[in-house]
């Protein structure tokens, strides 16, 4: 048989196993697996051949929370720059978020955006809808236009966008637990947040002395705002059956509301994200939300990591505009770049025995397929899957450096951290997007993903 791509040499990682062994690929599709070196059996029958001696071949990494603002906020990213930077940074696959302008909440919109993603995207893509109080009749409309599943934000984040008043949520949760959706949730508290924030403000500005910024945030959006709507989540979907996601999750209480839910039998997921782990808001001032947390509720999170409470690791890449987030606290937006960065700070935390590369594969990989239905399709290395693969080099290191990265906001948290671990080919439907650190893809290659 005739092959286009022969990856061969490399060390192949799965979520539970890791293997030296060489990939096929025909027409964008894994064709054959062999666990060892071939020794020249397919030389003469591929186009092309990548020797991946020394290097770790991942399933394509999906990075299943990013904003990518488009449309109606493109001078802060769009989905041509948001998607080199996903593949530079190794990624195959991105979850684009709702709350753009005007919002993804009916099917029109969603096709106008599908259409936009189309011409622009480098990577393959998938495309929450909002749900809101104006279109429960379009529910079944969005899943048949692709959507990949629902988003409700509980707390304002960019674009204020409202949550559906509780007697329509819960018709809408009904709704999805019919037609088989999945819905994640911005966790917050919005009234309680409003309340804490003015006060925090009123204290700031009348010069009340308080340890950080980083403090402030945390306490002006408290633990309890999480906890509350992710309580509220919980007894919604116990009530309904709902499918539900827990976006980035922060916080430890969080995390044991999330493991009583699964132990219950009740269909809950949940993520989290690189500023939650590595950060502490008594070191540290990145102003996103729901924000960063102390150091107890930080350890916390990899905790529950390890025990598998926390199914999905993703940047929620959120950028605005270096001229924004060098306002004062209060005033600058919420939200780090992070899509590009990713799979280098856990290869580097998988280079300190933090995690292993197969934890980090089913994080990044398999998990997100699972979880938002796209599985076998993606976030698997096996014939008949698309031939998505992050190649990786554990052994090379790097500086991250915010004025490199290919967003169009130069800002980063990480800027200035050294790395071991390197993302060095991304391959989407067996096509290099990115090579030894070039961009080699093409603008309108990225397609829609839509659950199985």
């Amino acid at each position: 048989m005739h092959y286009d791509l022969l990856i061969k040499n490399g060390l192949i990682v799965t979520p539970n196993k890791t293997f030296k062994g060489d990939i096929a690929i025909t027409s964008g599709i894994i064709a054959q697996i062999e666990f060892a070196s071939c020794n020249g059996v397919y030389e003469n029958t591929a186009d092309l051949i990548y020797d991946a001696e020394g290097k770790h071949i991942l399933p394509g990494i999906i990075d299943a929370h990013v904003h990518f603002r488009d449309p109606g906020l493109t001078e802060k990213e769009d989905f041509e720059s948001g998607s080199i930077a996903a593949a530079m940074g190794g990624i195959t696959m991105v979850a684009d978020m709702p709350n753009v302008i005007p919002v993804t909440s009916s099917v029109q919109r969603f096709n106008e955006k599908i259409e936009i993603a189309r011409r622009k995207s480098y990577i393959d893509f998938a495309l929450f809808a909002l749900l809101t109080d104006e279109n429960l009749k379009e529910t079944e409309d969005l899943k048949n236009a692709g959507a990949l599943g629902f988003k409700v934000f509980f707390g304002t984040s960019t674009g204020d966008v409202a949550c559906p008043s509780l007697p329509i949520l819960l018709e809408q949760m009904q709704k999805c637990k019919e037609i088989g959706m999945r819905i994640g949730f911005h966790c917050e508290t919005s009234e309680l947040n409003s309340y804490l924030t003015t006060a925090f403000k009123q204290a700031t500005d009348a010069k009340i002395a308080y340890n950080n910024a980083g403090l402030w945030l945390t306490d002006a959006r408290p633990v309890f705002s999480e906890t509350l709507a992710i309580q509220t989540v919980i007894c919604y979907a116990k009530y309904t059956g709902a499918k539900i996601h827990i976006h980035h999750i922060t916080s430890s209480d969080g995390t044991v509301l999330v493991s009583e839910a699964k132990q219950k039998g009740i269909d809950i997921s949940s993520e989290t994200c690189p500023h939650y782990l590595f950060f502490d808001a008594e070191k540290y001032t990145h102003k996103v939300y729901p924000p960063i947390r102390d150091e107890k509720n930080r350890l916390a999170l990899w905790e529950a990591i390890n025990k598998k409470v926390i199914d999905i690791i993703a940047s929620d890449h959120a950028p605005h505009t270096a001229k924004e987030k060098s306002l004062p606290i209060w005033d600058a937006p919420a939200g780090l770049c992070g899509t590009e960065t990713l799979v280098s700070l856990f290869l580097n935390e998988v280079n300190k025995g933090k995690l292993s590369i197969n934890d980090f594969v089913r994080l990044a990989s398999e998990n997100p397929a699972k979880i938002w239905g796209i599985y076998p399709q993606k976030g698997n290395i096996e014939p008949g899957a698309d031939a998505d693969i992050t190649i990786v080099d554990l052994k090379k290191k790097t500086i991250i450096k915010a004025e490199n990265l290919h967003s169009k906001s130069k800002t980063s948290p990480y800027d200035g951290m050294e790395v071991q671990g390197v993302p060095v080919a991304t391959i989407v439907r067996g096509n290099f997007v990115m090579k030894d650190g070039e961009l080699t893809g093409e603008k309108g290659y990225g397609v829609l993903v839509s659950p199985n």
